[in-house]
C-alpha cells in the first residue's frame, strides 16, 4: 500500500466497507443482485468514477475478492444445479410410475368394459331367442285354440 493521506486511507476504508455491504448482499447505493466488480464497489462506496483506480493495491484485492466470490457462487449453483437436477429425476420416475399405474388401471377398465359388453350382447341374443319361442308358441297356441265350453241347460 502506497503512502496515502488522511483522505486517502478515509477513502480506503469506504472501498472496503463497501466491498463487504456487496459481498454480504447489502448495499446502500447500488442494487442489491449479487453482482460485484469494481465499478459497483465504487459506485457503493460514493466515489467519482473511477476514483477506485487510485487505490492499485486495493484493486489487487477486490479482485482477488470478487474471483473467490464468484468461484463460490459458481460452486453454489453447481449444488443448486445437481440438487435441482436430482428433484426433476424424481419427479420424472414419480410420473413415469403414475403413467404405469393410469396405463395399468386403463387397461383393467378396457377389459371389464369390454367384458361388460360382451355379457350385454349375449343377454340381449338370449332375450331375442326368448321372445321368438315365445312368438313361436302363441302362433302354436292360436291353432289349437279350443272354442269355449258352453254349459248345456239340464
Amino acid at each position: 500500500m502506497t503512502n496515502h493521506s488522511d483522505r486517502g486511507n478515509e477513502t480506503l476504508i469506504r472501498l472496503e466497507q463497501a466491498l463487504n455491504r456487496l459481498i454480504e448482499g447489502a448495499p446502500v447505493r447500488t442494487k442489491p443482485d449479487g453482482r460485484i466488480n469494481l465499478k459497483r464497489i465504487n459506485d457503493e462506496a460514493g466515489l467519482s468514477s473511477g476514483g477506485i483506480y487510485y487505490y492499485s493495491s486495493f484493486v489487487e484485492l477486490a479482485n482477488q475478492t470478487i474471483q473467490s466470490s464468484k468461484q463460490k457462487v459458481i460452486d453454489g449453483k453447481h449444488i443448486l444445479t445437481k440438487r435441482a437436477e436430482q428433484k426433476l429425476r424424481e419427479q420424472r420416475n414419480k410420473e413415469k410410475q403414475l403413467k404405469e399405474r393410469y396405463k395399468a388401471q386403463r387397461d383393467q377398465i378396457k377389459t371389464f368394459s369390454d367384458k361388460v359388453i360382451a355379457h350385454n350382447a349375449q343377454l340381449e341374443f338370449t332375450l331375442f331367442e326368448a321372445l321368438e319361442k315365445i312368438s313361436l308358441l302363441e302362433k302354436q297356441l292360436a291353432i289349437y285354440q279350443i272354442s269355449p265350453i258352453t254349459s248345456k241347460n239340464v
